[in-house]
């Protein structure tokens, strides 16, 4: 079977697998008679991004982390201040982004560490008022345990889930025994090892090559920074650090008042209908450089 062939489908089922989530969450969310069929109607009225309806979307809310994890695929050692990003700019572009859609199945809030973050709670408030969203995620290393009061109350919140990456040296217990005693939801993702996206430089590949990586790819992490939606983590961290340049076709400025949220919205399928991105020729992702490699090694210390 054409590789080509063999993409698209993945890439269907990885469509299908969101369709049952969202089917899944409205039908944890309801109350109605009959609402297993009441669900499922609903997210086939809106399984399409011509109907607002949106997958997924990262947030990350600071480069402040406590690991130095060498092939980190949000950049975060390449950094060279560790902070907070602005979170009136933040809470901005989740209102924009909001306007621009009737639907999202879930949405992660990455750093970095987010329990390092001062703003979490301001910024996890802001997502939980709107009913647009299904599904909140916290990513945290499993180390940091929250220590603010009204925080520990709103990660109680049923539509929040602590996601646990567990890496082979980090001890967990601690922050699982936390959630555990404050009835916090929580998940234990077990990592074996992770994929090797290469260094930051220009690989100067060619059209046909960067279709075909994206097409293996399919920018299925959207990640929103600085009020930009960029179709990958290695666009809108390159593109924030200036790795990337001259690449203002590959993310929507949805805090751009000379837009209409219909003119947004247009811009925003334009976006998700794109061939291939500027940063695929950053990027070794999805093509034969790219290895698998221990998970969370460490930057030596000098």
């Amino acid at each position: 079977m054409n590789n080509y062939i063999i993409y698209k489908i993945t890439h269907k089922l990885h469509k299908l697998g969101f369709f049952l989530k969202s089917t899944h969450y409205f039908y944890q969310d309801s109350k109605e008679k009959n609402r297993i069929i009441k669900s499922i109607k609903k997210s086939i009225k809106i399984f399409n991004d011509k109907n607002g309806y949106f997958e997924y979307l990262e947030i990350p809310i600071t480069t402040k982390c406590n690991l130095r994890c060498i092939n980190c695929s949000n950049l975060i050692p390449c950094y060279k201040e560790q902070k907070d990003l602005d979170v009136n700019i933040i809470k901005q572009s989740i209102n924009e982004f909001l306007k621009c859609i009737n639907n999202i199945v879930y949405i992660r809030i990455l750093g970095g560490e987010p329990f390092l973050c001062k703003n979490l709670y301001e910024i996890t408030k802001t997502l939980l008022k709107s009913k647009k969203i299904q599904r909140i995620e916290i990513v945290t290393n499993g180390i940091i345990i929250p220590k603010e009061k009204k925080l520990i109350n709103l990660l109680r919140n049923n539509r929040i889930t602590i996601s646990i990456s567990q890496y082979p040296f980090v001890n967990s217990n601690k922050q699982i025994d936390f959630f555990k005693s404050n009835n916090i939801k929580y998940r234990l993702d077990k990592m074996t090892y992770w994929l090797y996206y290469g260094n930051t430089s220009k690989r100067n590949k060619t059209k046909k090559q960067l279709k075909k990586q994206y097409c293996k790819c399919h920018s299925i992490c959207k990640s929103l920074i600085n009020g930009q939606i960029h179709l990958c983590p290695r666009s809108s961290h390159g593109t924030d650090l200036g790795i990337i340049k001259n690449n203002e076709n590959d993310y929507i400025n949805i805090l751009d008042n000379k837009l209409s949220i219909k003119e947004k919205k247009e811009k925003l399928h334009k976006l998700l209908q794109k061939k291939y991105i500027k940063a695929c020729d950053y990027c070794d992702f999805a093509t034969k450089k790219c290895k698998k490699i221990p998970v969370a090694e460490q930057e030596k210390k000098h």
